[in-house]
């Protein structure tokens, strides 16, 4: 775990803004609706490597996913 007696460390909680093709294979898996699942990870994993950039880039000290992975807060 990161710490700091320096100053206070900055986090986030939530969702961050995904990117137009992650919201398009997000509503075809939630609608049920036949995707490609190994489409589907490599569009995550870019989301995320870039969503984790932009947040290093803004000194962000405790980055996460975005929940790009996720359609919303109460779903897997």
């Amino acid at each position: 775990m990161k710490t700091s007696t320096d100053r206070i460390l900055t986090t986030h909680v939530g969702s961050l803004p995904r990117p137009d093709d992650m919201i398009a294979m997000l509503n075809l898996k939630d609608q049920g609706e036949p995707y490609d699942g190994a489409a589907f990870d490599q569009c995550v994993a870019k989301s995320v490597d870039e969503i984790v950039a932009r947040q290093v880039a803004a000194g962000i000290d405790l980055v996460s996913d975005g929940e790009m992975s996720k359609i919303s807060y109460a779903t897997i």
